[in-house]
């Protein structure tokens, strides 16, 4: 029922001017905005150049017949409601103006009261149909776009109705399934009919428990439906996927319609997958080396460190990572880390270094490989660290340099000379005293054991490849021998060899340091 006329335009085709009049006035007073036509051509003329929300016509006009302004009128708009008001009331008449699409037919003298009703229940009628070809517009506009969004998508869509009086999760329950649904799993419409069941029956069966729970609780609390399966494909093989979905239910909370997308997600699986492998693999090479390793961005916070940095320092994953060398380590300890990380940064190149950490006997100190980690633009993001303990390294060779130095000293008040025997190469080397002793210039021997043998007396080799083989035995800590030297001159000297052998904590065999003197006269 029209409530606000002020909104509407009425165009009166009358040449009668007191019928006008009249009709103006009524209008007007209900608050329609009124044109008024005279003839055929002013009227048909109106109807192309404006738009107007009821027409009411009048078939006897000067210029012709009220009919041909009905015909145009319906030609430019069916839905445009025309009440014909007219002095013809034959049955012809009646019958062919309604035939040409007119909307009621009142014949002269009309009446006020059904006038005014016809005119509001014409113009309610056109505005229902402007909605309805409106909505039936949006409609079918809705459609395209879906279609176009389904046949465009990689996704498949799916739509479920329940049926009457049995349960949602019945194999019989009508499911839509997209092309692009059968297609992912290489089925033909034969093979994959519309129903539930061809869906469920290629569930892997360890994820039907989970995926059926994530449905019964969408539809029960109204959770929301995003879950990850498998499905079976043609070939047997099974496919990895993602389904999301929206339920609708009536008014007493029974649902009625579920529809949604299913997403192949193999290709992401398999990536992450073998992402979590190699995250493994790195895993255990860290936390399996006796180095220490760890990654800090570029603010200084630990983003990883393996077990041995948690053993070592006595900290948990959770009061590492996210922390700052200040937060862990002493503050002269942590300016030196965070300086050194800086440089790293700073000139995006790998440095090595020699740093000092506290452990539970004193300072220890770290050779560290420090290097960059860099974004796609090479732009450093992190600096990344494998430190290994060096400390026992550094004593032996702090204990070396002091050795070496007070031998020299000692070689420089006596007749002895100096030898050392590195374990690791084989290499013997010794003093100028020495090479005086065994009758060589200095620097003409070079220090191989091939080459001391080749100077001994000829009898007592065996007995120094006999010492020398033993020093190598755990339980001994020096070595002592002694032999003959036939010198250049022809003469015979008697050497003795003397040694202690020095190990690391471990026991490996490092050195033998010791002395030479001869014990006789040159014979």
């Amino acid at each position: 029922m029209v409530t606000e006329a002020s909104h509407y335009s009425v165009l009166i085709v009358e040449d009668n001017q007191d019928l006008v009049m009249g009709l103006q006035d009524l209008l007007h007073h209900d608050g329609y905005a009124v044109t008024v036509a005279g003839t055929v051509a002013g009227a048909i003329e109106l109807v192309r150049a404006h738009r107007f929300n009821a027409i009411i016509l009048d078939l006897g006009l000067p210029d012709g017949d009220g009919l041909e302004v009905l015909k145009e009128t319906y030609r430019l708009d069916p839905s445009l409601p025309v009440v014909v008001v007219t002095a013809h009331i034959s049955h012809d008449r009646t019958v062919e103006a309604l035939a040409e699409g007119a909307y009621a037919y009142l014949t002269k003298p009309y009446d006020r009261e059904e006038l005014q009703h016809t005119l509001r229940r014409a113009i309610g009628a056109k505005e229902l149909t402007v909605k309805v070809e409106r909505t039936e517009r949006l409609l079918s506009q809705s459609e395209e776009r879906l279609e176009l969004v389904i046949q465009g998508s990689n996704d498949g869509f799916w739509d479920g109705r329940a049926l009457p009086g049995e349960p949602w999760d019945s194999p019989r329950t009508p499911v839509w399934w997209s092309p692009r649904v059968k297609a992912m799993l290489g089925y033909t419409d034969e093979e994959f009919p519309d129903v539930l069941e061809s869906w469920a029956s290629r569930l892997h069966h360890e994820d039907t428990d989970r995926v059926f729970a994530a449905l019964t609780a969408h539809i029960e609390r109204r959770d929301p439906y995003d879950v990850e399966y498998r499905l079976r494909t043609k070939s047997g093989a099974y496919g990895w996927f993602r389904a999301r979905g929206q339920a609708i239910w009536d008014e007493i909370g029974r649902i009625t319609r579920m529809a949604g997308s299913l997403q192949c997600i193999t290709d992401r699986k398999c990536a992450e997958d073998a992402l979590h492998r190699s995250e493994q693999l790195l895993r255990a090479v860290a936390d399996n080396t006796t180095a220490v390793i760890y990654v800090k961005d570029a603010d200084g916070r630990f983003l990883f460190t393996n077990r041995r940095f948690e053993q070592l320092f006595h900290l948990s994953t959770e009061q590492i990572v996210g922390h700052t060398n200040h937060e862990i380590f002493p503050r002269e300890i942590a300016d030196a880390f965070r300086a050194n990380d800086l440089q790293v940064l700073e000139q995006n190149s790998t440095l090595e270094y020699e740093e000092q950490a506290p452990q539970d006997d004193g300072l220890h100190t770290f050779l560290s490989i420090k290097f960059p980690l860099c974004d796609h633009t090479g732009k450093p993001y992190a600096t990344c660290g494998i430190s290994s303990d060096i400390t026992e390294r550094k004593r032996i060779e702090d204990e070396l340099r002091a050795n070496d130095a007070r031998s020299r000293l000692t070689l420089t008040a006596a007749p002895v000379g100096l030898w050392g025997w590195d374990l690791q190469t084989g290499q013997l080397y010794w003093s100028p005293q020495v090479s005086t002793l065994l009758g060589m210039a200095p620097g003409s021997v070079l220090g191989t054991q091939n080459e001391l043998l080749a100077l001994v007396y000829p009898n007592d080799r065996e007995t120094i490849v006999l010492a020398m083989r033993h020093a190598l035995e755990p339980q001994r800590v020096d070595i002592t021998f002694e032999h003959r030297v036939l010198r250049q001159d022809g003469s015979v000297q008697w050497c003795v060899w003397t040694g202690e052998i020095i190990r690391d904590r471990n026991g490996k065999d490092l050195h033998v340091l010791g002395t030479v003197r001869a014990t006789t006269a040159i014979t």
